[in-house]
């Protein structure tokens, strides 16, 4: 199996499979601003997002994490952060926190600069050099053992346990033992299935860990006197055959493979070492794809059964439309095979008996591979539609 692509090595040892110059706004009220900013300079990506200072407790500090892990990913080459100044995540903390991976980054804001105009002009003098910088920057041959990928499935039914998880499954499994990192989540997705994972825990530690992190999550919604069946299984997973949490959360986890559970990460948190890892978080698409960006994924995969989201084409792979994850979309079946066409993997000739899960597996490996070397996904060359990131909130507002 192959183990090396052509990346981007950074100061700090890291590789990134994309090298963008990333504008970020340390709150929603700077968004506008930030915008205004991006637009003057086109070869920067502008990450505008929802986060606003009425977050209190755990939310604010996730929010942080989030910016801070955003910044911080290898695929992004330098960022301008852009903030206002009465807020409280400050512009100059998200910049030194962020230098720590010696990469180019500079904060600017109304407090230090006192009016709109001169903001935009020093900004734009900034992100410029960035740019400039960034286009100095070559691929060069790096390890596997460098790649962190992150896993979603979605549009979830009969077929996802049987095609397309397994397939990602397999991938995983190669990229791990290649010395890669695997980040798969979705907490109520485990629900049923939590010990069938835990006996794949490295140790008691990670084991208890993890059953905690249901454990958790049963006990909020027991508190909120709230039926989960309508949420797990979701009404399209219901139309496309699943009857209950249990066979859903059994169809999820094998897209994890076999691999030992290294450890459990609180959303936004980055691994340490390498293997596999579960990370703790909702099952929203857009906000688990920007929590595994931060988190350190350079890849996104998301899994499809079939269904309804099958013929989105784009979504929900890819709403918060961040250039700097490139996103590998795997299709498990479908009723209409035109639509296979717009998906990177098709695993639904593993239910014909035409292809094995080993042989698509071995395809998805290969395309992450590529697309770590610079090959477009899909959803990069196809998708025109944005919308802003929306961080994880578990609802501590005022």
């Amino acid at each position: 199996m192959q183990k090396k692509f052509m990346g981007y090595l950074r100061k700090n040892g890291e590789v990134g499979v994309r090298n963008h110059v990333v504008v970020l706004p340390t709150i929603g009220c700077a968004n506008e601003l930030a915008w205004r900013i991006s637009k003057e300079v086109p070869d920067s990506v502008l990450l505008t997002h929802n986060h606003a200072c009425i977050r209190l407790g755990e939310d604010a500090q996730r929010a942080k994490r989030t910016l801070v892990g955003i910044g911080r990913n290898p695929n992004v080459h330098s960022v301008l952060i852009v903030g206002l100044g009465c807020e409280s995540i400050k512009a100059e903390d998200l910049a030194a926190e962020i230098a720590t991976t010696e990469k180019p980054v500079f904060a600017v804001s109304v407090e230090s600069n006192s009016t709109y105009d001169a903001v935009v002009k020093e900004g734009v003098s900034h992100l410029a050099a960035f740019v400039e910088l960034a286009n100095q920057e070559k691929r060069v041959p790096c390890d596997v053992s460098k790649l962190t990928i992150g896993i979603k499935c979605g549009g979830s039914g009969t077929v996802s346990a049987i095609s397309s998880n397994p397939s990602v499954g397999h991938a995983a499994d190669l990229l791990i033992n290649a010395g890669g990192t695997v980040l798969f989540t979705e907490t109520a997705e485990l629900i049923g299935a939590q010990d069938v994972l835990a006996e794949r825990a490295c140790c008691d530690e990670v084991k208890n860990l993890l059953l905690q992190k249901v454990n958790n999550l049963l006990d909020k919604v027991k508190l909120n006197g709230v039926d989960i069946l309508g949420s797990e299984p979701t009404q399209g997973n219901i139309l496309s055959g699943l009857t209950t949490i249990e066979e859903k959360s059994l169809g999820a986890i094998s897209k994890s493979g076999t691999s030992v559970l290294k450890g459990v990460l609180d959303y936004a948190q980055a691994p340490t070492g390498n293997g596999l890892f579960f990370v703790d978080g909702t099952t929203q698409a857009s906000q688990l794809f920007i929590g595994k960006f931060a988190s350190g994924a350079q890849i996104q995969i998301f899994s499809y059964g079939g269904g309804y989201p099958a013929r989105f084409r784009y979504l929900p792979s890819y709403p918060p439309g961040v250039k700097s994850l490139p996103v590998i979309k795997v299709l498990g079946s479908s009723d209409d095979l035109t639509e296979k066409d717009h998906f990177d993997i098709y695993a639904g000739d593993i239910i014909t008996g035409i292809e094995s899960v080993g042989a698509v597996g071995d395809r998805i490996y290969s395309l992450i591979l590529d697309v770590a070397s610079g090959k477009e996904t899909y959803t990069d060359l196809h998708c025109e539609y944005h919308e802003m990131i929306q961080l994880y909130a578990d609802g501590l507002l005022m």
